[in-house]
């Protein structure tokens, strides 16, 4: 994408400060997620997840953030495992923080469709433990009408709550099956993507996390790629970053390039990264990887969203007049 600034919205002071903390110096995010919860432990441990413990989990999450984390701008972790383990042991280093909210594991069968927060967790607390970001994963499909709408009422509440504290909200939209068999759910998938981007940005999200707006199927027709990728762009008012979604590293990187060529602002990782270091049970072993293997795979991600769109083209600080600070926090509440 070109150099040209077309400010969607501005955001408060302290949400630009925020979104800068999780980005880099060219305004793009290259953010590790680490924030699975028990979905982690079937990667762990496929055959028998049940038995991977607490502290194995932990052990892991601590090795995988103090491992990766130079290669980031930023890192997504979940309030139970792995938040504050990686602020008390000082393994996130200039590293910004996400925090999730919600409790959803998106391998269970039914899927829990309806936001699920989790419990006495909130976007309060996430600010008072200065975290960078709050972020939630939720299932969405726009031609589900009562429920899209019903997402859509939590999620209100949500980005009013973090435009009280003044923290970035980070939106993660995941397109579920109304009913449908495979073929038609790959036929509507791209523009229920793209759909569902320009709703939640609509609604004040201030980043969204996005699937790849094509199915891998028809991943082999690049001006399709390209061409969903740009729909996307133009249809929301928010940067949005590309998600890894559980697809491999060769498939993510090269999703990323299309992306990033087409207006995404960078990239949010997770298994596509570390995810064969998961079934590494020897820490020495599994340390030598992640820091041969893993913090090359991020070197190679972050080389390929060189051409993205900065955040900072899209998103503009509030007004810098001499005399803001008399309505900032005033301002904040009316939003």
């Amino acid at each position: 994408m070109g150099e040209v600034r077309v400010i969607k919205r501005t955001v408060s002071v302290g949400k630009y400060r925020g979104l800068q903390r999780t980005s880099n110096a060219r305004g793009h995010f290259a953010i590790l997620a680490v924030d699975h919860q028990d979905a982690l432990r079937r990667v762990m441990r496929p055959s028998a997840p049940e038995t991977i413990t607490v502290e194995e989990i932990v052990e892991f999450k601590a090795q995988v953030v103090c491992a990766l984390a130079p290669e980031t701008s930023g890192i997504l972790l979940d309030p139970i495992y792995s938040a504050v383990q990686a602020i008390s042991g000082a393994f996130l280093g200039s590293a910004g923080l996400l925090v999730e909210l919600e409790i959803a594991d998106y391998q269970l069968k039914p899927l829990p469709l309806d936001i699920a927060l989790l419990h006495d967790w909130d976007i309060s607390k996430i600010k008072r433990m200065e975290a960078d970001g709050a972020e939630l994963f939720f299932y969405y499909n726009p031609d589900v009408v009562s429920h899209a709408t019903n997402q859509d009422n939590i999620l209100r509440r949500l980005i009013q709550e973090c435009a009280e504290y003044d923290i970035p909200f980070y939106a993660e939209p995941i397109i579920f099956p109304a009913g449908e068999d495979e073929t038609g759910f790959t036929q509507n998938f791209s523009q229920r993507v793209i759909e569902a981007g320009r709703r939640v940005a609509a609604l004040g999200a201030d980043v969204l996390k996005m699937e790849f707006p094509v199915p891998l199927a028809l991943m082999d027709d690049a001006a399709l790629c390209r061409a969903a990728c740009e729909q996307l762009t133009a249809s929301v008012e928010a940067p949005w970053v590309l998600l890894s979604a559980g697809v491999t590293f060769e498939v993510f990187y090269r999703q990323v390039e299309i992306a990033c060529c087409a207006g995404a602002s960078g990239y949010i990782a997770g298994r596509a990264v570390w995810g064969e270091a998961a079934q590494i049970t020897d820490a020495a072993e599994r340390q030598h990887w992640l820091e041969q293997t893993g913090r090359e795979r991020l070197r190679l991600l972050s080389a390929a969203m060189v051409k993205g769109r900065p955040w900072t083209q899209v998103i503009g600080c509030e007004s810098s007049s001499t005399n803001w600070y008399r309505t900032y926090y005033l301002t904040l509440l009316r939003k």
